[in-house]
């Protein structure tokens, strides 16, 4: 009878745990957008050129990881909405789902989340254009990680 008191309360706490554990519906918009105020100094950048879904080497650009060296390129998200980069300043949107930003730049650019993690996220930007008959796929990924 003993052993049956214990099992009970351990599953009424199991069930109480869970119950106050449950997650609640979060607005990603409003999270992102607060998520990303701050400095960020790009971790990684990649640019890759796909010609007819084979990546073209010779136009591969990247910056391999940034280990907090303050002379390398920081960006800066605000709290109104822009984004600064070498003194460039940019309006940005998060759309409602919170999964992308578009800037507001000539032409527009919308770059899609790839993740948010702790210190870090990562942005891909994706363009695709038909010139003749070849298929040119430009991919750009930024890896921020924060001060």
């Amino acid at each position: 009878m003993g052993k049956l008191k214990f099992v009970l309360l351990g599953l009424i706490l199991t069930g109480i745990i869970g119950y106050a554990c449950k997650k609640e519906p979060v607005d990603s918009k409003l999270f992102v957008e607060r998520y990303l105020v701050g400095q960020w100094p790009i971790k990684t950048y990649v640019r890759l050129e796909y010609k007819n879904g084979i990546i073209d080497s010779s136009k591969i650009d990247t910056i391999l990881p940034i280990q907090n060296d303050t002379s390398k390129v920081r960006v800066k998200y605000t709290e109104g909405m822009t984004f600064i980069k070498n003194g460039d300043t940019i309006k940005y949107s998060i759309d409602a789902d919170g999964k992308n930003i578009n800037f507001a730049t000539t032409p527009d650019s919308t770059w899609t989340i790839s993740y948010l993690r702790n210190n870090y996220f990562k942005i891909t930007h994706t363009r695709q254009e038909t010139i003749g008959t070849d298929v040119h796929k430009y991919v750009i990924e930024q890896e921020f990680s924060k001060l």
